[in-house]
């Protein structure tokens, strides 16, 4: 029986949702807030694992190459650039041309990376991605559920009735809020500076060294991760694709340099993200100029050639629950749970929970027992990611403790003790 969706939130968890619901021939309604139709990712690299693959290979028909595939992590300490090398299998693509792929398999987006959309499956259900449209309430009666917008642009109210509503509009979830989950939300101590270069840019010996794999350079409580990445619209070419660098840098809330870094060059204070062509050069400049002298040379170079950069708080948020009206509205992705971006995992969350609402909508399993499945993993993944945070920018102290929570909640899992 065709079911009725609506989508809060057109980012990667939404679209993985709303693809899979309509190849399953449901009717789905995305909602997303921003105005325009083809987001910008801001170059931002991106994971993913098994989860997301699968959900691909069932449900991608661009046949499009989407990411790349490393072997390999490399290590520097400080400014020394070589002193460790392993072997990770891993796939790594841009945030961007992840999107606009499933927008290409979800409503027939036309983009660069995509200018020849597919055409839908003979089985497939109707599918809407409309934008500008922010939710404020979710109202239930006679088993169906309402969902009340307003269109940013005109202020015109409107609303859409569903069968189930899906809450994926990320860490800063209304419809978290709306249902009242209860959530733990903390400041990991830390920021990320973002930003990405060409591989043209670059000297040839530190393109060389970045095309290897994963590159990371440890310092004293702080560490940076590098990573070659397609560009949003699909181009692979070697001297045109981009090394995508992340670099954790700490902070402490509240104090006289998060304010400063928070204040973006138009004069307004960001509560979460300062984005690219909005940081403050001569804060960047400076952070920057301080930094750049402890790390190896590649590393460096990359800092000091990236024109655009951006900065965001490194929060984690866990709900307790995931279900809410009985199961008919239930949230998935960051607006269910937000990792510390070290591990990499949260693309792979949203599509595991993808795999495993199929089981509930093929009848094999129940919303009981997909919330059991979802809850589980993001409180694995967000003690995991908070280790690892711990490790590459805590004390010692911290470290350990977070070790203990991970730890003793394997094996509460293992015993099938009260998690």
């Amino acid at each position: 029986m065709t079911k009725s969706i609506v989508v809060v939130g057109g980012s990667l968890a939404g679209l993985m949702h709303g693809l899979q619901l309509k190849r399953e021939g449901n009717n789905v309604t995305i909602l997303e807030r921003e105005p325009v139709s083809e987001r910008s990712s801001h170059a931002a690299g991106i994971g993913y694992k098994a989860g997301v693959e699968e959900i691909l290979r069932k449900y991608d028909d661009t046949g499009l190459k989407t990411c790349f595939t490393t072997e390999n992590l490399h290590f520097a300490y400080r400014r020394w650039p070589n002193a460790y090398k392993a072997k990770l299998k891993y796939q790594l693509t841009s945030w961007g041309l992840l999107y606009r792929v499933l927008r290409a398999n979800f409503d027939g987006l036309v983009s660069n990376a995509c200018p020849s959309p597919p055409p839908p499956r003979a089985t497939d259900g109707q599918a809407a991605y409309l934008t500008g449209k922010q939710v404020h309430d979710i109202t239930y009666s006679d088993d169906t559920m309402e969902v009340h917008f307003t269109d940013t642009s005109s202020g015109k109210a409107d609303s859409i009735t569903a069968d189930l509503v899906i809450g994926a509009d990320g860490v800063h979830s209304t419809v978290r809020e709306i249902v009242k989950a209860t959530a733990t939300k903390q400041y990991s101590g830390y920021v990320s500076w973002r930003g990405t270069v060409t591989e043209k840019e670059l000297t040839e010996s530190t393109a060389r060294y970045f095309t290897n794999g994963l590159a990371f350079d440890v310092m004293s409580r702080s560490y940076m991760i590098c990573y070659v990445i397609p560009t949003d619209d699909g181009c692979f070419d070697p001297g045109e694709r981009l090394i995508n660098w992340v670099w954790y840098y700490n902070v402490a809330e509240g104090s006289p340099e998060m304010k400063e870094l928070m204040t973006a060059s138009d004069g307004r204070m960001r509560s979460m993200t300062v984005p690219q062509g909005l940081v403050s050069l001569p804060v960047w400049e400076k952070v920057r100029a301080t930094n750049t002298p402890r790390m190896a040379t590649p590393f460096a170079e990359l800092l000091n050639k990236t024109s655009q950069t951006f900065v965001t708080k490194v929060n984690d948020v866990l709900c307790t629950t995931a279900c809410y009206f009985g199961g008919r509205v239930i949230l998935v992705g960051d607006a269910m749970a937000t990792f510390r971006p070290h591990v990499a995992l949260s693309t792979e969350q949203a599509a595991q929970q993808c795999i495993w609402m199929g089981d509930v909508t093929r009848g094999s399993s129940t919303m009981q027992e997909w919330e059991r499945h979802v809850s589980i993993f993001a409180k694995r993944i967000y003690l995991l990611s908070r280790l690892v945070g711990e490790f590459g920018q805590g004390s010692v102290f911290s470290f350990l403790r977070s070790v203990f929570s991970y730890l003793s909640f394997m094996v509460r899992l293992k015993f099938k003790l009260k998690l």
